[in-house]
């Protein structure tokens, strides 16, 4: 850690919801072995501050304005590799944490998750050899959630987003709509959704609209 005093984890929270941000700066500065150091709607509130040197764990939401939170985690890792990312968010979403946890978070957490356990696992998430808790995830959609959409299947998806219905896709990309129905198909199988709402949802929260 790189905090001043021993025994010390050195927090930043970046959520674009003030009241739960603040509150949550609240609850963590009332734990004796955490200091909160900053805190911020936008990830560069915080990593642009003088106060970056002395982050250890950095509390990430994940549907803030600007880059996606991949994209964010890996200059995180780049710029500052003392810092450990922790995703903190509401979507208990498979997809979601295979791609942040490779992006180089070092842990996902729900919302809902009891305080105590959270600090437990800002401070678990400190240690080089500590391995991400998350909730338990079934073995079928863990295998989906490790499966990339190839180049068509992209954009197809992007077309989906665009409101396009199935004979449009095919008609733009030259396509038998039985061939696009099978893409969409896979789209949702890999991304684990029932609907064009949650793909797209899905989607946008893993930057590949973006």
């Amino acid at each position: 850690m790189t905090g001043q005093r021993p025994g010390i984890t050195h927090v930043a929270i970046v959520d674009d919801h003030r009241l739960f941000r603040e509150g949550l700066a609240t609850i963590l500065s009332a734990v004796p072995t955490i200091r909160v150091v900053a805190h911020g709607e936008r990830p560069s509130d915080v990593l642009d501050s003088p106060e970056v040197a002395a982050i250890d764990v950095l509390l990430l939401d994940v549907e803030l304005d600007g880059p996606p939170a991949r994209t964010t985690i890996a200059t995180v890792r780049r710029r500052h590799p003392h810092v450990r990312v922790v995703v903190l968010t509401m979507h208990r979403d498979a997809v979601l944490r295979r791609a942040l946890l490779d992006a180089g978070a070092v842990d996902f957490v729900t919302k809902d998750t009891p305080s105590r356990e959270l600090v437990d696992r800002i401070v678990r998430a400190t240690s080089t050899d500590a391995a991400p808790v998350t909730f338990p995830i079934d073995l079928v959609t863990e295998a989906r959630a490790g499966t990339p959409l190839s180049d068509r299947e992209l954009e197809v998806l992007r077309l989906v987003a665009a409101a396009r219905s199935n004979a449009e896709i095919a008609s733009e990309l030259g396509l038998a709509v039985g061939t696009v129905k099978r893409h969409v198909y896979n789209v949702f199988r890999k991304l684990d959704v029932g609907t064009r709402v949650g793909a797209i949802a899905t989607a946008n929260r893993l930057g590949l609209l973006a």
